[in-house]
């Protein structure tokens, strides 16, 4: 399936023309963020970041940031359009990252579940990790 279809989809089961938030594995959120077709972003702090080390290529904006939606309106290039997988430690900080996307407009917003560390999350799935801040 390619993304387009996944995308429409999962539209269709969850009501075309309303901005949820679907769940996405870590897995199929690396597979899309490899190509560049998913905007990944990690909400978690940065000591949580230097410990585990991030995603490459992911936009790093603490979920409790003053100005978070504006940088994520800079990472997504102000396309609210863009599709947009948010991570954490759990899974819970980037369902509220979610939640805070769609009230703002965006349109195309996902929760990687098990996010980070937990059981089927990026780093039990085995998936790349780089230090903060390269790339």
């Amino acid at each position: 399936m390619n993304f387009r279809s996944l995308v429409a989809a999962m539209f269709a089961l969850s009501g075309a023309g309303h901005a949820v938030a679907q769940d996405l594995s870590a897995q199929t959120a690396h597979r899309y963020s490899v190509p560049g077709k998913v905007l990944m972003v990690d909400v978690r702090r940065p000591e949580e970041w230097a410990e585990t080390g991030v995603a490459p290529g992911a936009a790093l904006i603490t979920l409790q940031d003053t100005d978070f939606l504006d940088r994520l309106a800079a990472a997504a290039g102000g396309n609210k359009e863009a599709a947009i997988a948010f991570i954490c430690r759990s899974g819970v900080r980037s369902a509220v990252a979610t939640g805070k996307a769609r009230a703002a407009g965006y349109t195309n917003v996902y929760n990687i579940t098990g996010g980070m560390s937990m059981a089927g999350g990026w780093i039990d799935a085995g998936l790349p990790l780089v230090a903060a801040g390269s790339k």
